[in-house]
Order: structure tokens, then sequence, then C-alpha cells
């Protein structure tokens, strides 16, 4: 429901977020760009917080992978009838492992929250007096999931499911296989260490592959979480700057022109399966710039794909330009979007150019001001005449 509160978790990372905001607000300059466009200071900047927190979490997952690896090193394993040593063995064993891996993913997720407030500090954000109004409480929960690796709410009352086409069974199978990655990888590298070196190697000195297991695997995801927390911080800010160069002001469409943009950005969010805060924000200025008024089957790409070529010439355009921009702003171009793309250009009888959409979406990654040019060609060439 749009309506619910917040996970435990996610209300907390905001605390935490907000309250390290207020340590920093006054002492912030303001900013001379827009929070999407990266200058060189920024830049320098953004890499040195994420190259020094990446190795905090590496080390953090060694200290972790070696103090599990200990007891099992310095501990002999009681035969197999003693009952009580196995009871004694298993309880020490298993109480050092417990204690290291809630130690080390409360340290991460300490640790990523305080990464991503200064990732967005150095960007440009100001999380205090955000000039978006509302938005600003959006951004710093979109920040905080990111940090925590929250999954962003499946509803957030913009008339849009997410999941509408996506397989229920394809989610909870990729979201079991993301918890058991280190488990996975840990098992298959001990598998081919014991194959190759048989017994050159004592048994329990094997422990020790989960020390560089947990650190690879920390660091990878401290490097995503930090790039999906400053695609975040720069989102909002891109999306009304985008909003600004494709609704020119006094901009006069027709109803099915109007619906036809809502949708272009919904289909995106369905095609993704996702309701990533960027494509949330892009659906917010849109709207405040065609018109507020209800549209239906936000999420209904087939009724996107089968109104599109009714539109007039310009509205076709707008719309292409519309479902590229919306393709890219969460930082991905993921297959499903671009066939969306390779649809709606088809049924307007024009030719997709990826390499349009892809140079616009690196120029946002890299935090360049976006050129109107850019977003102007997206729509390719004009209709082939039948």
């Amino acid at each position: 429901m749009a309506g619910a509160a917040p996970p435990l978790l996610e209300r907390l990372g905001v605390r935490y977020l907000r309250w390290r905001a207020s340590g920093v607000a006054a002492a912030q300059a303001p900013a001379s760009d827009e929070v999407h466009v990266l200058n060189v200071e920024e830049r320098r900047a953004l890499r040195r917080i994420e190259r020094t927190a990446i190795g905090r979490a590496a080390l953090a997952g060694a200290l972790s992978g070696l103090a599990c690896a200990i007891p099992v090193l310095l501990l002999p394993e009681p035969p197999g009838g003693d009952t009580a040593g196995l009871v004694r063995y298993w309880a020490i064993v298993g109480g050092v492992m417990a204690v290291a891996s809630v130690a080390e993913i409360g340290f991460l997720y300490w640790d990523a929250l305080r990464a991503v407030h200064e990732l967005a500090v150095a960007a440009g954000l100001r999380v205090r007096d955000e000039p978006h109004g509302e938005d600003a409480a959006m951004v710093v929960a979109a920040l905080a999931r990111a940090a925590l690796e929250l999954p962003n709410p499946p509803n957030d009352g913009l008339g849009v499911d997410p999941t509408r086409e996506t397989s229920r069974w394809k989610v909870l199978a990729a979201s079991l296989l993301y918890k058991l990655k280190v488990a996975l990888t840990g098992f298959v590298l001990k598998a081919i260490l014991r194959r190759a070196l048989g017994r050159v190697v004592v048994r329990s000195w094997l422990e020790l592959v989960a020390v560089p297991v947990t650190a690879a695997w920390n660091a990878a995801v401290c490097w995503i979480v930090l790039r999906e927390a400053r695609l975040r911080a720069m989102g909002p800010s891109a999306a009304i700057e985008l909003a600004r160069v494709l609704f020119a002001d006094g901009l006069r469409l027709t109803e099915s022109g109007r619906a036809a943009v809502l949708r272009a950005i919904g289909g995106s969010i369905v095609r993704t399966g996702d309701l990533h805060p960027n494509l949330t924000a892009l659906l917010r200025a849109a709207r405040a710039r065609v018109g507020d008024a209800p549209v239906e089957a936000l999420d209904d790409t087939r009724r996107f794909l089968d109104e599109l070529p009714r539109l007039p010439a310009a509205e076709q355009a707008l719309v292409l330009r519309v479902t590229a921009v919306a393709a890219i702003l969460d930082g991905k171009l993921a297959p499903a979007e671009r066939r969306l793309l390779g649809e709606a250009f088809t049924a307007c009888g024009r030719p997709f150019e990826v390499r349009r959409v892809e140079r616009l979406r690196r120029a946002f990654l890299r935090g360049e001001p976006l050129d109107p040019a850019l977003v102007t060609a997206l729509a390719g060439v004009e209709p082939v005449p039948t």
C-alpha cells in the first residue's frame, strides 16, 4: 500500500542520514552546479570515497572470514561418537561464526550509510535544504535503501505495478541466489582446491578460503551499493533537467499524447520490474509538465504500443524521447527496456539506433551536463513513408 510505513531498517537509515546531515549542513558551500553535473573536484572526491569504502568493506570481510576460521584451525574436531565433545566443538565454532557475522553485517550497514552520505555531499546534494520540496524526503529514503540493500517499494501511489510483467518465481530465485552468493562461492572454491591439492593441504586450512572470498564479495557489493547511491543522488536533479528539455514551455499535447508520455515511463518501470526512485522522479516531473489528470493503465505496455502509431508525428517523436530517457535514468539499459524501445520505434515506423541512447546514458553516468542535442537526437530520423 502507498500509505504503509517504511521498513524499520529504512527508517533507521533515514534517521542516521539526517543526523549526519545536521552536523555538516551549516558548513557546506552552495553548489556551483546542478547535482547531476559532476565537476573535476567532485569526481575526484567521489573516487576517493568509493575506493576507501570498498577497502574498508573488503577488510571487514577478511577479518570476519579469519575470525570464523580460527576456531576450526585451533580446535581438533572430536570423533563422531563423542556427542558431548561435538556439541562443545560446534557451540564454540558456531558461536564465533555468529558473533563475527553479526559484527561484520552491522559494520557494513553502518559504514555504507556513512559512505553514502559522504558521497551525496561530495556530489553536491543538500539533504536538509534540497530545493525540490517533498522530493528531499524521497531522495534520503532512496539513499538509505541503497546503502542497506533494501528493495524499492512496490507501490508509490503512482498507478504503476512494477511486477506486472515479472515472473514471481524468477524474482524469488534471484533473491535466493543473491543471499547465498558467499556460501556458494566458498563451497565451489573449496571443492576445487580439495580436488587440486588432495592430501597436501589439511582439511581445516581450507576454511581460510573464506577470507579472500568474503573480502572479494564485500568489495564487489560495496562498489554496487555506492554506484547505485550515486545514481540516486543525481537522479532527481537529472529528471527535472531532462523534463525541462523534453517538454518546452507552453507545450500542448493531445489527451492521447499526454497519456502516451506517462505510459512510456510506466512501461520502463514495468520492463525493469522495479520502481526505481529516478523513474519515480521522472514520472512526477513529467506530470508537472504535461498535467496531472489521471491516466488509465500507466503500466500497460501493450496498450502503449498499440496507441503509439495513432499519434501525430511530433508527439510520436516526443514519446520516443521520453521512452529512451526513462530507459537510461536508472543507469542501465536492460534487455527488456531495449526491446520496449525497439517495439516503440517500430510502431512509429522509425529505425531504432541504440547508440543514441547509449550516448545519453554514458553522459548521465559520467555526470556531464545533459546536452539538449543528445535528447533531441533520441528520436532518430523521421518515419519512413508507407
